[in-house]
């Protein structure tokens, strides 16, 4: 990977020491000087920096670089791709309701993306006492957020983690969605399924749940409607204190408005949260909707549905067709979520030492019956007892000798094909070899290419 403009300053670039703070009063480039950490994700830290040409504020994103000398073969094998990907999108991109990638530099350590500063902080700082917005100021940050969406789409872009957390706001106050680490480009094949488990807890769509395939446009529908009822209601639309419960009426899209949204908002969240994306609305029916025009003027919505800065830059690369099985290469559902800061399923859902829980889309029975067959075949003793609180099993595998625990397998139902498989492991080294060696291919999912 090159840099994109000539060569980087001698001083020390950002994370190239450990120290979060060396980043500080670095100079890249001899252009722009470095300050303090904005936030971190699983794979890159953001710093604050400053343009010492024009003194214009901006934010740098920096990941080690994968193709430095001592990168792990997992690095090789994904994060070129990753960050290629996200780079491709982004170049693709000029709204005044996107992150806009300036420029992308790179050390012998680290790779940056130099992208605007959302001094305004996250959208959720203007919710009121109450944690909700006005519904007229809902609206007015919606606009602007299908805005965005409706361009992504239209040039062949998809988010997939449309969510709070990057919903950022600039010194004026407007809407800018930011980090694309999880989108997707258009293929050249229209109509084709995308099968990547990505996305937020809270706000993934039930088209992806059931993996089944799913339009991404869709998808970000979805996540738009979620985060809509979130800022007018303050909480939200399919929370539970469970996760399985939770995507069982997100797969259901059972929810309730509250008593003060107006009829014709709850009209457009019915459409927008629909659970068949078949039926679901898309963006151009959002802009139709009496709700989302209502006190905009057609030169206003025009002007706002247009929204992108087309002037084109010379990409530092050719952007690289990117595949869909490159970007979910041996990795379950849940690695894939964790990718997104904030999203680590590990603590929402409850998965502790000596546990595994995965992500199914296939039936309980065919689940367990697996199970059954592998405990027999290791020589274990099998055995399945009534389950309780919704849940499939447990199935029971046990020395024969001993009657020593190896396993206890329970699989939680949330729709007919969507299931969540609990397996709670033995605390000797044999139960540790047999998950790893015959359980655990049995219940993870398949690589869907």
């Amino acid at each position: 990977m090159s840099p994109a403009t000539g060569a980087v300053s001698s001083a020390a670039a950002p994370g190239d020491d450990s120290s979060p703070s060396a980043a500080a009063g670095t100079v890249l480039l001899g252009r722009y000087e470095l300050g303090g950490l904005l936030g971190r994700g699983a794979s890159a830290k953001v710093y604050l920096a400053r343009d010492l040409h024009t003194g214009q504020s901006v934010a740098i994103k920096s990941f080690p670089n994968p193709r430095a000398a001592g990168a792990g073969a997992d690095d090789g094998r994904r994060r070129p791709v990753a960050i290629e990907r996200e780079a491709a999108i982004l170049r693709r991109l000029r709204h005044r309701h996107v992150v806009r990638l300036h420029e992308i530099l790179a050390t012998r350590k680290k790779v940056h993306f130099v992208l605007d500063l959302a001094a305004g902080g996250e959208l959720f700082s203007l919710v009121d006492a109450s944690g909700r917005m006005p519904e007229d100021l809902a609206r007015h940050y919606f606009r602007q957020l299908v805005s965005a969406v409706r361009y992504c789409h239209a040039r062949g872009v998809f988010h997939r983690d449309i969510k709070p957390e990057n919903l950022l706001l600039d010194e004026s106050g407007a809407l800018k969605v930011a980090d694309f680490g999880l989108g997707a480009v258009s293929s050249s094949d229209a109509g084709v399924l995308r099968h990547t488990m990505c996305g937020t807890p809270a706000y993934v769509a039930p088209e992806i749940l059931s993996r089944k395939g799913y339009d991404p446009a869709k998808v970000d529908i979805w996540s738009c409607g979620v985060v809509l009822f979130v800022l007018a209601a303050g909480y939200l639309p399919f929370n539970d204190a469970s996760l399985v419960n939770m995507y069982r009426k997100i797969y259901a899209g059972k929810f309730r408005c509250p008593a003060w949204f107006s009829p014709a908002l709850r009209d457009l969240l019915r459409r927008v949260l629909h659970p068949d994306p078949g039926a679901r609305i898309d963006a151009d029916g959002i802009v139709a909707h009496p709700w989302f025009r209502d006190g905009a003027g057609e030169d206003e919505l025009a002007r706002l549905m247009r929204g992108g800065h087309e002037e084109e830059e010379a990409c530092w690369f050719q952007e690289p067709e990117v595949k869909e099985e490159d970007m979910a290469r041996e990795m379950t559902a849940f690695d894939i979520l964790s990718f997104s800061p904030g999203s680590d399923l590990s603590a929402l859902f409850g998965a502790g030492p000596g546990k595994e829980r995965v992500f199914v889309g296939e039936p309980a029975a065919a689940v367990l019956s697996r199970v059954e067959a592998i405990g027999r075949k290791g020589g274990l003793r099998v055995r399945r007892v009534q389950g309780k609180g919704g849940a499939a099993g447990p199935v029971y595998l046990e020395e024969e000798s001993t009657g020593g625990i190896v396993a206890k397998v329970s699989v939680f139902k949330i729709a007919d094909e969507v299931s969540v498989v609990e397996v709670v492991k033995g605390d000797d080294a044999e139960a540790a070899l047999f998950w790893t060696e015959m359980l655990q291919p049995a219940v993870k999912p398949p690589v869907l290419a």
